[in-house]
């Protein structure tokens, strides 16, 4: 791997003075209001009766639970359908259950991803009947399954929670409630949430229900996994997302997540320096694996337990997954970019046995490599099931939508999207796909840019600095890390470092007086080609590294160029 630029840089138009650079950042982003932005409070998060069918979806499960009905939550497996699946099955088994003094008979059932796919599905559906279920409440799955969910409610009832782009007649002839953000026209909020939001937004709905305050404090149990499924969801670190985010960590903090504390232990993270990078890359990832290559129940239980033996174990077991995961999507990865044809406006990959949970991987580090949507897809016993990425300006789920008649099933957002493949369709749906991308996408869109926040000098590099940019925090999709721009560095020591020989510290003289460290991970491919002397343009983030109770200020590089 190389972090040499392939891209077009867009460096800002002056430097910017330190005194004004967090008013200058947050205009770049088209935040307007800078205290809501600085000082998120609680007590600005939307009312849960803005969230469209929450009081009327609360109202069925209260009555469903008074009148003694086996309730099943049906989640997904990802990270955020495991998220979402904890918050509502520990606020009714345990909040609930201890409020109402009675012990209520709910269940949280995730499909397996290979044997039933994604989703409310018939066999998914099936399944929960035979656990006896009279009640099926769905998180982060539904909204386009009313035809399937129509052809049960005779026998069931359902709550549907869910946050995917719904179709455009779902509202037509509904008979059950769905606890959606978009409806009346994002009355709840503005920004996309996921579909954890939606089910702590619809405890808080039952919480009122039943008479329990309602108001969301610090404390407020399911905070903490509302933060963490926003970000491995990839929701817009704006609004509502980024207070939620902010106070989740604040919760985590605390420690008293069981769970939690010993998947942080376990990925050797001090609990206290926690951030929202930990949630994208280090916790989501081994949350997921369960859902990927294992079973998602197993982080279910992770996540509510309270028995640090059984939390421990867990915790070992996702650790253990999650790597040969990762071993799994190495290889996979080097066969796909064989498959690559730089000459169409949009990447299509057919894999043949690669494991299903590992295709969504691909085709984000393949749309990240060559800037283009990107679809990758898994052919095992004649089924073909696939995962797509894309780039701004083109919706994939809308794409998808126009070959629907070549797919079995298909959902997701405007950047991302799951799909199931008709039986010997894939060709003719690979060309649909394609000539849509042709058709919509310009070159313009391709052209892969990174856009720079800070144009500064060695100089300029300082704990002053760090500490005005931490007021941003948390940073994520939507409100990234600042990148900052440093023209001319010479090289003037260099380190290859790591068991795998694949990072590197370079020193470097720049414009000031003083040295400055640049971090550079994964760059096996760099390392030969940067030497002694060289002069680099680098782009990344600034850092402080604690080593030896010695704090030093490092650039932690996103790419590099010979400097011109």
């Amino acid at each position: 791997m190389s972090l040499k630029s392939k891209k077009k840089w867009i460096w800002p138009k002056r430097k910017v003075e330190i005194e004004s650079l967090v008013k200058n950042i947050l205009k770049l982003r088209e935040i307007e209001n800078e205290e809501d932005f600085l000082q998120p409070k609680l007590k600005n998060i939307p009312d849960y009766s803005k969230l469209h069918d929450s009081v009327s979806g609360a109202k069925d499960i209260v009555k469903a639970i008074k009148e003694g009905k086996k309730i099943l939550i049906h989640g997904d497996y990802d990270a955020d359908g495991i998220c979402a699946t904890s918050i509502l099955w520990e606020f009714l088994y345990k909040e609930l259950a201890e409020f109402l003094d009675t012990k209520i008979d709910v269940l949280p059932y995730i499909p397996d991803r290979t044997d039933q796919g994604y989703g409310l599905t018939k066999a998914s559906v099936e399944a929960c009947m035979k656990l006896g279920a009279q009640m099926i409440i769905s998180v982060d799955c539904g909204v386009r399954d009313k035809e399937l969910i129509n052809k049960y409610t005779r026998d069931l009832a359902f709550v549907i929670t869910d946050h995917h782009q719904p179709p455009e007649d779902i509202l037509k002839d509904l008979s059950y409630p769905l606890v959606h953000q978009r409806y009346p026209k994002h009355h709840y909020s503005k920004e996309e949430v996921c579909g954890a939001h939606v089910a702590f937004i619809l405890t808080q709905a039952i919480k009122a229900e039943v008479g329990i305050d309602s108001k969301i404090t610090l404390d407020t149990r399911g905070l903490d996994l509302t933060a963490l499924a926003t970000v491995t969801d990839i929701m817009k670190l704006k609004g509502v997302n980024r207070t939620l985010v902010k106070y989740g960590l604040e919760q985590i903090k605390k420690g008293n997540r069981v769970g939690l504390n010993s998947l942080i232990e376990k990925a050797q993270v001090d609990i206290t320096q926690l951030d929202a990078y930990h949630f994208g890359f280090v916790l989501g990832p081994r949350i997921n694996a369960s859902g990927r290559i294992g079973s998602a129940l197993d982080s279910v239980k992770l996540l509510v337990s309270n028995n640090t033996r059984t939390c421990n174990e867990l915790s070992s077991k996702l650790d253990n997954l999650n790597f040969e995961r990762q071993k799994m999507t190495k290889e996979a990865l080097s066969k796909s970019l064989e498959m690559v044809d730089d000459q169409k406006k949009i990447i299509c990959i057919l894999g043949e046995d690669w494991h299903e949970g590992i295709v969504g991987l691909i085709a984000g580090k393949l749309n990240e490599e060559f800037s283009k949507p990107t679809l990758v897809v898994t052919q095992i016993n004649g089924e073909i099931k696939g995962s797509a990425r894309s780039i701004k300006g083109f919706n994939i789920t809308n794409a998808l939508e126009k070959c629907q008649k070549h797919l079995e099933r298909f959902g997701g957002h405007e950047m991302a999207g799951g799909f199931t493949v008709k039986k010997d369709k894939w060709e003719e749906f690979k060309k649909c796909i394609e000539e849509i991308a042709e058709k919509e996408i310009t070159k313009e869109m391709l052209i892969p840019t990174l856009n720079i926040d800070l144009f500064l000098s060695t100089d300029d590099l300082s704990f002053e600095l760090v500490n005005i940019l931490k007021q941003l925090e948390p940073f994520g999709y939507g409100n990234r890390k600042p990148i900052v721009g440093i023209k001319d560095m010479t090289v003037v020591e260099k380190q290859i470092m790591g068991k795998m020989q694949n990072h590197m510290k370079l020193i470097c003289k720049g414009d000031g007086i003083d040295m400055v460290t640049v971090i550079m991970f994964g760059c096996e491919d760099d390392i030969a080609e940067i030497q002694i002397n060289d002069v680099l343009d680098i782009v990344g983030s600034v850092s402080v590294n604690s080593w030896n109770g010695n704090d030093t200020i490092q650039i932690m590089a996103k790419e590099w160029r010979d400097s011109v």
